[in-house]
């Protein structure tokens, strides 16, 4: 089962720069929701939209973390952020929470039509490859840019 969710670039570079230095090997993302759909194992994927375009994905639990006392968000996807997958970036729709995909960003139900223009153009995008030089950044010891990196649960 794909999943879909929408980070700030700034989450996703962090989330990029645990997988990257093994920091953490599995990271959540808290949610109201409960997906009931998802498979036993490792076989679903967390796809993640930033700034509006789909960007690639991790590897996703079949199980779901369960805190009762954060009244919120008592969900937790688990997710793998030493296994991202970039993608070629494709259009997101706003949606915010999580959402159930029909087929892959990029898929055969996607058009071509809806792909990121070349990045050469005037678009100031921050592409997957920006990201992992951020996160090598920010592992090599600046401060996160959201000030609050271990805000996410995380589950050893």
């Amino acid at each position: 089962m794909d999943l879909g969710v929408v980070m700030s670039r700034e989450v996703l570079a962090d989330k990029l720069a645990d997988g990257r230095t093994g920091r953490r090997p599995v990271a959540t993302w808290n949610t109201r929701r409960v997906p009931r759909r998802l498979t036993p194992g490792w076989t679903n994927r967390l796809f993640v939209a930033c700034s509006g375009w789909w960007r690639g994905s991790f590897p996703l639990a079949g199980e779901v973390g369960w805190n009762p006392a954060d009244a919120a968000a008592p969900y937790a996807l688990i997710f793998d952020p030493r296994r991202w997958t970039p993608i070629p970036a494709v259009q997101a729709p706003w949606f915010r929470g999580w959402r159930y995909l029909a087929s892959p960003p990029g898929g055969e139900a996607t058009s071509a039509a809806a792909r990121l223009p070349d990045p050469g153009g005037d678009r100031q995008e921050v592409l997957p490859q920006e990201l992992l030089e951020e996160d090598a950044r920010l592992s090599a010891g600046a401060p996160s840019p959201t000030g609050h990196a271990d805000k996410c649960r995380h589950r050893p």
